[in-house]
């Protein structure tokens, strides 16, 4: 198999690698972003700027991006397929490999939403919230209806993609020094 076919391109793994990263961010600092606005706790230099809005902002606009570059992603994927597997995994690795992806871009999208849903409720609890803007230069749209549990929802989501993410590292970490197959080098810049 050569590499140009087993390898992702270039786009694909420059939105990978950052949407990683952006989810990364959001998992260690997401909850002190929203805390900073409310209790000021987390980030409270920041909870000082814009009246305590700042770090919320930050929050509702990295979500955004995710969700951005993820329905990017699909769209890409969907014109660009991705490369075969390598010959050496395995058909279960294949499935758990096919569901991973499926349940990530699930949670991609999902914890955006969730999270743009429960900001409504966020605001008629603390209304100074809705000063919050999107990329520094408009407000948060309201979202079309309110979900009861979107806040549950969004945490659950979250604690999911912590879950599979730690996977997914520990999978690549396998196929890259135990297995030796060349997996991680598909995902890898080149």
């Amino acid at each position: 198999m050569s590499p140009e076919v087993s390898r992702y391109d270039r786009l694909s793994i420059l939105t990978h690698w950052v949407t990683a990263a952006l989810m990364i961010f959001m998992m260690i600092f997401g909850e002190a972003l929203m805390g900073s606005g409310s209790e000021g706790e987390g980030f409270e230099e920041a909870g000082e700027l814009a009246s305590g809005v700042l770090g919320p902002s930050i929050h509702v606009s990295l979500g955004a991006a995710i969700l951005g570059l993820t329905v990017f992603r699909i769209a890409w994927r969907l014109a660009n397929p991705a490369p075969p597997y390598p010959p050496t995994l395995r058909r279960y690795e294949q499935m758990l490999a096919r569901v991973t992806g499926a349940v990530f871009y699930l949670l991609l999208i999902g914890i955006p939403v969730t999270g743009w849903f429960a900001f409504s409720g966020y605001v008629a609890e603390e209304p100074a919230m809705a000063a919050v803007r999107l990329f520094g230069v408009m407000p948060l749209p309201p979202a079309p209806f309110r979900v009861q549990d979107a806040k549950d929802i969004h945490e659950i989501g979250g604690n999911v993609a912590i879950l599979l993410t730690v996977l997914h590292v520990l999978a690549a970490l396998k196929h890259q020094f135990i297995d030796r197959d060349g997996t991680l080098g598909r995902m890898l810049p080149h």
